[in-house]
């Protein structure tokens, strides 16, 4: 009795001490006011308690595949990211077919587990024992986590240990997403879906040294008579057409609203003739649409180190061409 007594206080005692480890490892993540930087913790944890070769997580993608999109590794290991992309859901369908009935596969003998399952492709060569747990939000499921050939002494320990934080992994992936739709909203313009000027600025300092820059900006004529005859209503409409059809010559990441009825589109590795082109194209669709708008274009080199004094001087030629298109209608 004493024996057994003193069998269940050990057992307790392990108990809490997991229990502690987990709930140390859940405060180091959620501390991390970036998502991504919580899940990077989380896995570094748990790889090294658990004394692995690596720790994936995999999310699911378009088309039925998966893709690793986190990696922990040992320093003796090398990175395997590029070779575990887009990766057909078939080929690893058993693993799913486990999932169906429990949230965990627990392998400490994967060669037995391929002997039972003959279809299945291992994502990964090398691996002799397995802990994979399946990520679901909402009950939705978005993927699975993988701890690759943990230590034999601390197998026991991995299935309560990732059982545990595959749910919290799970919430922190839902809530990066949120954050990176929010980044996504603050640099895009509601009303038009093209970038904004906060957009503009993070895009400059990304184009490499040396890329030939056309600058084409835009200023729609009559928005103001358009909202007071026909409401604001039509003068938003105004607005969305005037911006698809920079939109449809570049891309809705390359056009950026800069104002009220203003806009800019920037066109990457383009010299003098080929923007002038690009500038006629773009007077002769708004004539097609009915649209009238002032165009004004200069071609730079970056590094941009002033945008200012770059959008002044376009904007110094779009008023220019404003100008005569006013003495052409006489109004505008």
């Amino acid at each position: 009795l004493q024996h057994g007594q003193m069998g269940n206080e050990q057992e307790r005692k392990s108990l809490l001490r997991r229990e502690e480890v987990i709930n140390d490892i859940i405060s180091l993540g959620i501390q991390e006011s970036d998502p991504e930087e919580g899940i990077h913790k989380i896995m570094a944890k748990v790889g090294e308690i658990l004394q692995a070769e690596r720790v994936l997580i995999f999310e699911e993608g378009a088309k039925d595949t998966v893709s690793a999109t986190y990696e922990w590794r040992r320093d003796t290991a090398g990175s395997i990211m590029k070779d575990v992309q887009d990766i057909p859901r078939a080929r690893i369908q058993p693993l799913y077919d486990h999932f169906a009935h429990s949230r965990m596969l627990i392998l400490n003998d994967t060669d037995s587990f391929l002997q039972l399952h003959p279809g299945f492709q291992p994502v990964l060569h090398g691996i002799t024992s397995l802990v994979s747990g399946h990520l679901m939000q909402s009950g939705r499921s978005i993927g699975f986590t993988e701890v690759i050939n943990p230590a034999s002494e601390a197998f026991a320990s991995a299935t309560f240990l990732l059982s545990s934080l595959t749910s919290v992994i799970a919430i922190m992936l839902r809530n990066r997403d949120m954050i990176r739709r929010l980044e996504s909203y603050s640099y895009r313009d509601q009303l038009t879906g093209i970038s904004n000027r906060r957009a503009l600025l993070s895009y400059i300092r990304t184009i490499p040294d040396g890329t030939s820059l056309a600058f084409i900006f835009g200023d729609i004529n009559g928005l103001k008579k358009e909202n007071d005859t026909k409401g604001h209503e039509a003068g938003d409409r105004l607005i969305q057409r005037s911006a698809d059809v920079l939109a449809e010559a570049a891309d809705r990441d390359h056009v950026f609203r800069m104002g009220g009825d203003e806009f800019l589109l920037i066109a990457e590795n383009i010299g003098q003739k080929k923007a002038d082109a690009l500038l006629q194209s773009l007077q002769e669709t708004y004539a097609a649409r009915r649209l009238s708008v002032a165009l004004g274009c200069t071609v730079k080199k970056s590094p941009i180190t002033n945008i200012d004094a770059v959008l002044s001087e376009t904007d110094a030629l779009m008023y220019e061409n404003k100008r005569r298109m006013h003495e052409q209608a006489g109004q505008i």
